[in-house]
C-alpha cells in the first residue's frame, strides 16, 4: 500500500467561519475539493490535460463525516489517497486533520468518473491513469497500535 498524500495546508480564515467562530461546511467541501485536484495531479491528472483530451473528472458519489469542529485561526491539513480502481471509475478518501493537534476532524470519501466533454458519458480510464492511481492505493481501515 502506498502512503497518504498531502494535498492541502491552510488556516481558518475570518471569512470561513460562522458567527461562533467554527468553520462553516461550505468551507469543508471547497477544502475537499481543491485536495482532490492535488491529489488527481500526483498522479499526473492536471486541468490542462482534462483540456487536453476534451474530457472532465466528474464527481459521481461524494460522502462527508464530521468529527470535530475546526474554529477561526485553526491549522488544517488534508492527506488523501485511491481505495478503489475499476475499469471507468476511481474512489478515493481525503482525511483532514486538526494539524497542531493531529486529530481527525473531517473526511470525504468520493468516487469519481471521467466524462467526454462532447457527449457527457463516461469513458473507460486510459492505462497509464489507471496504473498510477493504482500504485497510489492507500487503505483507511487499518488498526492501530
Amino acid at each position: 500500500m502506498a502512503d497518504w498524500v498531502e494535498t492541502f495546508k491552510g488556516a481558518i480564515l475570518s471569512s470561513e467561519y460562522d458567527p461562533e467562530a467554527h468553520m462553516n461546511s461550505q468551507t469543508y467541501v471547497s477544502r475537499f475539493d481543491q485536495a482532490t485536484w492535488f491529489l488527481l495531479s500526483s498522479i499526473g491528472v492536471t486541468p490542462e490535460k482534462m483540456r487536453e483530451a476534451e474530457q472532465r473528472v466528474a464527481i459521481v458519489r461524494q460522502g462527508f463525516q464530521y468529527l470535530r469542529e475546526l474554529k477561526g485561526g485553526d491549522l488544517v491539513e488534508i492527506k488523501s489517497g485511491f481505495v478503489a480502481v475499476g475499469k471507468k471509475y476511481i474512489r478515493f478518501h481525503h482525511r483532514m486533520f486538526n494539524t497542531v493537534s493531529g486529530e481527525l476532524v473531517a473526511s470525504s470519501d468520493c468516487t469519481g468518473v471521467l466524462a467526454d466533454l462532447s457527449s457527457g458519458k463516461s469513458v473507460k480510464l486510459p492505462a497509464a491513469f489507471k496504473k498510477a492511481a493504482e500504485a497510489h492505493l492507500v487503505t483507511f481501515n487499518v488498526a492501530k497500535d
